[in-house]
Parts: structure tokens; sequence; C-alpha cells
């Protein structure tokens, strides 16, 4: 199996996982309060990660880990991303959540441009203007005009979450590589945890949030799901697409989300309207023509000229 393939694989899956996140979410913050919902769905990430490292032989890792740096990862960047993320959906309508989390591919090409790290081709830019357009067309919502969105004062907040984000997977991808990356997702979300946690504390005894929670089957189940799988072995699975790929074009899989919904949705009988359809294609077309050689078909052509 090639490196694209696999890595295209591994971000089809992984986005699926992440999908089941938004509507379980939703409902579980009409019961828990953002900084308390934080760290325990990422702390049920984090134990569901290590213990499929340990499952795999991965010890060997915790030795090998550069400590300082996922604590500054981990419990810096990604605790921070986690929180605002979870804060900003629970007061962002759907649709605009959907478009914001869409920019994802626009933020890492250029964080990758400015950091020199990465270079924009002319298939990745034209990949990106199709991953963002289709985003776009894939979360409107149905009988709604194309401009249509609404706005309630948590998108400031989620797309710093969502810049952090990208910091956090491309500075990880990078400044982990020496480990494995069911290692990279464990070690920063354990990291997260411990500071999400302190954090949560500290706002209960200030009195800043009051303790919103909900330990019923029902919440204790949906919680479940969504740390281990739809955080922790998407993560996993999304570096593992990032080793592959590179953050850019695998961020562009982040944009199939709502279409990845919109399935679900019609598994169950609801109807499938056209502009869903269309975001979809335009994604997938976006993210196959950013992974096209075009520069290197165009060296050869002028090889050949020559």
């Amino acid at each position: 199996m090639s490196q694209r393939f696999s890595g295209n694989v591994m971000a089809f899956v992984a986005m699926i996982f992440w999908a089941t996140t938004f509507p379980g979410t939703v409902e579980l913050l009409d019961s828990w309060h953002p900084l308390l919902l934080t760290p325990m769905r990422v702390g049920i990430a984090a134990v569901f990660l290590v213990y499929f490292l340990l499952l795999t032989g991965g010890a060997g890792d915790f030795h090998r880990a550069p400590w300082g740096r996922i604590w500054w990862l981990g419990g810096g960047i990604l605790a921070l991303s986690n929180v605002l993320f979870v804060w900003g959906q629970s007061n962002t309508g759907p649709v605009t959540a959907a478009i914001l989390l869409s920019t994802m591919p626009v933020i890492s090409a250029v964080i990758g441009f400015f950091t020199r790290n990465e270079r924009i081709t002319a298939p990745i830019a034209a990949g990106v203007v199709l991953a963002v357009v289709g985003g776009y067309f894939a979360s409107l919502e149905p009988g709604a005009g194309l401009l249509s969105v609404n706005i309630r004062g948590g998108e400031p907040v989620l797309f710093t979450a969502v810049v952090l984000f990208v910091w956090y997977s491309r500075e990880t991808s990078e400044k982990l590589a020496g480990i494995s990356v069911v290692a990279q997702s464990a070690f920063t979300f354990v990291t997260a945890t411990v500071t999400g946690s302190l954090f949560a504390v500290a706002a209960l005894a200030s009195g800043l949030v009051e303790p919103a929670v909900d330990f019923t089957l029902r919440s204790v189940g949906l919680m479940i799901w969504i740390g281990g799988l739809g955080v922790g072995l998407a993560t996993a699975l999304w570096f593992g697409s990032a080793r592959r790929l590179g953050v850019t074009i695998t961020s562009m899989h982040h944009n199939l989300v709502p279409f990845y919904v919109m399935i679900m949705a019609a598994a169950v009988g609801a109807p499938v309207y056209p502009t869903q359809i269309l975001g979809g294609v335009l994604v997938i077309a976006g993210a196959l023509l950013a992974q096209l050689p075009f520069d290197t078909w165009l060296l050869r052509l002028r090889r050949e000229a020559v």
C-alpha cells in the first residue's frame, strides 16, 4: 500500500469518526458546562490512546519522548484549542461552525508558507480553494440562501481554536517525529487533560462556572464514544495521515465532515440535498487535485523540451 493511498484512507476514517462528535457534543452541552466537558472528553481520549499505545508495544516511546515539547504542545496549545473549540461551538450555529472549520487547509498552507516549511504549489492552491468552497456548500442548511449564515458570537473563539489546532498539528508532526503517531496523540492528550482539569478546578473554585455536569448512562455513553473514538482514534489517524500527506492536504479531508454527517442522516431517512452533494464532490476534487504531481510533470516537460 502506497504512502499516499494509506494516508488518504487514514484521513477518511478519521473524519468519519470525527463527524460523529458534532451531534454528540451538541447534546452533551445541554447538560455540561463547556469548561467541564472539555477535560472529560480529552481525558477519555487520553486513556484510550495510552491503552492502545501499550497494547501495540509502544512503551518505549515513554522514554524517547521529548516531554518538554509535549507539555508545550499538549498542555499549552492543544489544551487551549480544546477549551476554545467546545466553548465556541456552544455559542455558534452549526452552519457557521462548519464553515469556520473548512478554513483549516487555508490556515495550514499560510502557516507552512510563512514558516517556510511548505511550498504552495498551483495544485495545492487550487485544491485549497475547491476544498473551502466545497466545505461551505456542504455545510449550508437545506433551503437556506448562499449567504444566510447565523452569527451568534462564538465565531472568533471557534476560529481561534481552529488556528491553534492547525498550529499544534504542524508542530507535533514536525517536533515529535521521533515517536509514533499514537504516542504523539496519547502524550499530548494526557498533558492537555492535566492542564484542562486544573483550569476547570480553578474555575469551579473561583465561582467562574456553575458545576453543570451529567453522569446519566446516556451522557456517559456519549462521552466514551466521543472521547475514545471521535477524538482519540480520529486524532491518531489524523497524525498518521499528516505524516504521509502533510497537514495541509490532510486538512482538506476535514471539509468532508458536513458531507459525512449528511450521509449518516440519510441512512436514517433524512433527505439529501444537491448543495450537500456538490460540496462533497468539490472537497474530494480539491483533495485529489492538491496531490497531483503537477510540478514534477512540468519539470519533466521542460527537460524534454530542452
